[in-house]
């Protein structure tokens, strides 16, 4: 039989190499958080044709978003060509966008969302973009005869220089999965100032713009449908708003002739990451806690059963400093950021760490009954090499499967993967080679736990006498 007990320094020194650099990593450099811990902003934009992430970083690296991440996916509920976008030859004011609205509404029904951007291509342009068709697959040619004759617009940069009451209504947007609907009441609004984002899926206006100050002609310059259901969602750790959004699309454009719509755009607060750090880190001492008294209650009628609890503490505190160590070294090395998902795999990382502890605890109480004649420590490895094929088979198979996620799964959940394919191989390694040992370490009082365990004979026999009558 195997003497691994007797090999119990050496397993223990191991794990010390393994969480050292870690912990040095993490008290040097941290964690290289993501924005629900920092605060940020996270933006999901459907392009009009596809763009790879490297490409899209590229882009935007001249407007110096802090801790820029971009990730594609793919939202298949809003189809590709049910997103349009219009292209106009200037900036119209707000009798413009109300003329654009009640013509594609009158067409394709009052449920059309439509969006104006005054985006900076070469000049000031106001760009409209239109969905929610409800299955409906609109037709280019159609679009282009419904704005063939625009009325004339005033001059928008004079009238955001000295602002009149036009009818730019005020909207309440819901956007759920790509398809944004809205209901608005007519407000009469000064005229946006350049670059701004302008949404208008309103009803008719109760102002009406001066004729005489209308001398600028309108005219369609391009219309197109979306050809991919791609989405590129962006995570920086800098405020997007409205301003910062309108120049990140100016700047797709303007490098790829690609149109970008805004699917979602979410501010995290600095604040609310703040709660959110702290919540993590309560969840985890929680869940410590609740292990610690659940295996004390279970070994109940085992000498001592609290050391089984604190051992199993040790092995969990082991497995997540292994976790947070590797991922603080990717954090700087790779610039790999954790995320909630990261507090959900280091939660699943401690419950699977504790049921393999708890096996090998329990084989370990079951022979104490029937090895009445063996020492401790003959009795934990004999436990140990038992329950050792079953723990392995049992974590390889989820270790290939999380191997294969990691290499070949989506971006979105490889933190999340690589985080429980760390984690499950440390608590595979901590449950067989440092809980059980540090079990034995305590009993023969080795290291000083001889201090906490002064009713002991020098072999151990007097606790082993008081764990069977207990039985």
């Amino acid at each position: 039989m195997f003497n691994l007990v007797g090999k119990r320094y050496l397993f223990l020194l191991i794990s010390l190499v393994v969480i050292i650099p870690g912990a040095i990593s993490l008290l040097v450099k941290g964690l290289n958080v993501g924005i629900d811990f920092a605060g940020g902003s996270t933006v999901e934009l459907r392009p009009s044709s596809d763009i790879s992430a490297p490409d899209m970083k590229n882009l935007l690296a001249p407007l110096k978003l802090a801790n820029i991440q971009v990730l594609t996916g793919n939202n298949t509920t809003l189809p590709a060509r049910q997103v349009v976008w219009v292209r106009l030859n200037t900036r119209v004011d707000g009798n413009v966008q109300q003329t654009i609205i009640s013509r594609l509404r009158g067409k394709y029904g009052s449920q059309l969302a439509v969006l104006f951007d005054d985006l900076s291509l070469a000049k000031m342009v106001t760009v409209a973009t239109i969905t929610n068709f409800q299955g409906t697959t609109p037709n280019i040619s159609d679009i282009q005869t419904l704005l063939n004759k625009l009325p004339n617009t005033t001059d928008v940069a004079h009238s955001a220089a000295s602002p009149t009451a036009i009818p730019t209504p005020t909207a309440t947007a819901t956007v759920g999965k790509g398809t944004p609907t809205a209901t608005a009441k007519p407000k009469a609004t000064t005229t946006p100032a350049a670059g701004k984002s302008t949404p208008t899926p309103v009803a008719s206006p109760t102002a009406t713009t001066s004729s005489s100050a209308a001398n600028i002609a309108v005219n369609v310059v391009d219309v197109k449908a979306g050809t991919t259901t791609h989405t590129l969602t962006l995570l920086t750790s800098s405020e997007v708003n409205t301003d910062k959004l309108v120049t990140i699309k100016s700047t797709i454009f303007n490098a790829r002739t690609v149109y970008t719509y805004t699917v979602t755009n979410a501010l995290v607060s600095a604040s609310v990451a703040s709660e959110t750090t702290l919540r993590a880190f309560l969840a985890v001492i929680a869940a410590s806690v609740c292990i610690l008294l659940y295996i004390w209650f279970s070994f109940r009628k085992v000498a001592k059963p609290w050391r089984y609890g604190a051992c199993a503490i040790i092995a969990l505190l082991h497995d997540v400093l292994v976790v947070l160590g590797v991922f603080s070294i990717l954090g700087w090395l790779v610039n790999i950021q954790v995320d909630t998902l990261f507090i959900t795999a280091v939660l699943t990382v401690v419950g699977f760490s504790v049921h393999d502890t708890i096996v090998v605890f329990d084989r370990i109480r079951e022979n104490m009954q029937r090895r009445t004649s063996e020492t401790f420590d003959q009795v934990v490895n004999a436990s140990l090499v038992q329950t050792m094929a079953r723990s392995l088979n049992t974590s390889l198979t989820v270790l290939f499967t999380l191997s294969a996620l990691t290499l070949f799964g989506g971006v979105t959940i490889r933190t999340f993967t690589l985080a429980l394919l760390v984690g499950i191989f440390s608590g595979t390694y901590s449950s067989i080679f440092n809980a059980s040992m540090l079990l034995v370490i305590w009993e023969k009082g080795e290291l000083g736990f001889n201090r906490l365990n002064r009713n002991r004979t020098p072999d151990g026999r007097e606790v082993r006498e008081l764990a069977r009558t207990r039985g």
